[in-house]
């Protein structure tokens, strides 16, 4: 006795999407993927620049020649323009630079002569410094506005021991106000030994002051020192509370 034939069991139904057993899977349906497009058409304004430059550079070349025969060379773009006007610019700031200024040798030589105007090339003296204003014994030597006088070395009163004076004048023609003392001055003797100004050998002493802008004082500065052996002495002044000018020296061959 045969058994009976069951039915089918029917399939249940899945969720959309997923397979059933014993099923393919079926294919999945959607939008198909837009196909790349060239970089022409992704740029469209470059594109359009390019060929607006191209059409301008063919037609620039096309109406290069003129009409009366010349070859048919394009004109010069401005970049060459302005790079073939900027090379005679540069080769002639080149030539303007290099040309020597006459008024440069003149300027030269007017510092010259108002350093040489300082000092006598021809007067040295042992100790001799650099910077130092130096003229002959009686000389007014002018330094910054400053004008000082030293009459020649002689010999001053000699009640108690020799001594060496010097009428000294000073003018201030500065705009600054100016110390004046006798103690700024000194004596170089013939053998190099410097002294100092003493109280002795004159009544009318170099007295201490402040001298303002175009004023004038005059007195004398001695020294404790015997000339009458003769020889070179040198008369140096040098301000103590200045810091400006240079040290004046006049020289005395007795």
């Amino acid at each position: 006795m045969t058994n009976p034939v069951s039915p089918a069991s029917p399939v249940p139904p899945s969720p959309a999407g997923t397979p059933v057993p014993g099923y393919p899977m079926p294919p999945a349906f959607g939008p198909a993927p837009e196909p790349k497009r060239s970089w022409f058409a992704r740029h469209k304004i470059l594109t359009g620049i390019g060929a607006f430059v191209g059409v301008c550079v063919i037609a620039s070349a096309l109406n290069g020649g003129d009409g009366s025969g010349q070859s048919g060379a394009a004109a010069p773009s401005p970049v060459a323009q302005s790079v073939a006007s900027a090379i005679p610019q540069e080769t002639a700031g080149q030539d303007s630079a290099a040309a020597p200024n006459p008024e440069q040798p003149a300027q030269a030589d007017d510092a010259g002569k108002a350093d040489a105007g300082k000092s006598d090339s021809g007067l040295s003296f042992p100790g001799m410094q650099k910077g130092d204003v130096v003229g002959h014994a009686g000389e007014a030597i002018d330094d910054d506005g400053i004008q000082v006088t030293a009459t020649p070395v002689s010999a001053g009163d000699a009640t108690l021991g020799p001594t060496a004076c010097s009428t000294i004048t000073i003018t201030n023609g500065s705009k600054n106000t100016l110390d004046v003392n006798a103690l700024d001055f000194t004596l170089q003797d013939p053998a190099g030994a410097i002294s100092n100004s003493g109280f002795l050998g004159s009544s009318n002493h170099l007295s201490a002051s402040k001298l303002i802008a175009g004023g004038s004082v005059s007195g004398d500065v001695c020294f404790d020192a015997d000339v009458s052996a003769g020889g070179q002495y040198v008369l140096l002044y040098k301000p103590t509370l200045s810091l400006f000018g240079h040290r004046r020296a006049w020289v005395n061959n007795l």
